[in-house]
């Protein structure tokens, strides 16, 4: 009986425990994407677009065109693809083709962009950054793209529509997409707190 009234005690704390971090996680993620939503950007070292559609493309090269930076990443590009299967895509990058694009083809995912970005932007030596895409997507992107740039400025920059609008009026794959953001983001958030954990032990020991 003792042993029952334990495990059922054990089991309300973690699901106490459970309940609290996914309550913490969707309150970081819609406050970050609120916040994100109103940022006005007008001068940085570079900018860092995440591929992903043609609206990120025309957006980045925006921030080209209107001198807010004159150096440009577009990270995870597809392995055999150049700038002119971009321009192909986006033409508006095509003045800045030959003199202010970079191209990153490793990554594969958004901790591969950040990768990326981080190794980028080091090597450049940029200190000021504003990292391009999806409005829903902006929150992980700069969770991950800060844990390995803790040092730099980053402003984040949403490419395409509104996520209101995206919700009202987006395909059924970009609705998926919003709909399992949250969970990648508090996955993300888990994985990158326990490794500066880890780290901050190994350092002291």
């Amino acid at each position: 009986m003792k042993r029952s009234i334990s495990m059922k005690r054990f089991f309300y704390i973690v699901l106490f425990f459970i309940l609290t971090f996914l309550s913490v996680g969707f309150v970081s993620y819609f406050s970050a994407l609120a916040r994100y939503d109103q940022v006005e950007i007008t001068s940085v070292d570079a900018a860092i677009v995440l591929t992903g559609g043609p609206d990120r493309l025309t957006d980045a090269a925006r921030l080209l065109s209107t001198g807010v930076t004159k150096h440009l990443l577009i990270s995870g590009v597809g392995g055999r693809a150049d700038l002119d299967d971009l321009v192909r895509v986006a033409p508006s990058l095509a003045p800045y083709s030959s003199c202010c694009v970079d191209l990153g083809h490793q990554a594969q995912n958004t901790r591969g962009n950040a990768e990326e970005a981080a190794l980028w932007a080091r090597d450049k030596n940029y200190k000021s950054l504003a990292i391009v895409t999806a409005g829903f997507h902006l929150p992980r992107a700069m969770l991950e793209v800060r844990a390995l740039l803790p040092d730099r400025t980053l402003y984040p920059y949403r490419a395409g529509l509104p996520i209101r609008e995206q919700l009202f009026y987006g395909r059924f794959s970009t609705l998926y997409a919003i709909a399992l953001e949250p969970i990648k983001y508090m996955a993300a958030l888990v994985r990158i707190n326990i490794s500066k954990r880890l780290s901050d032990v190994a350092n002291l020991g």
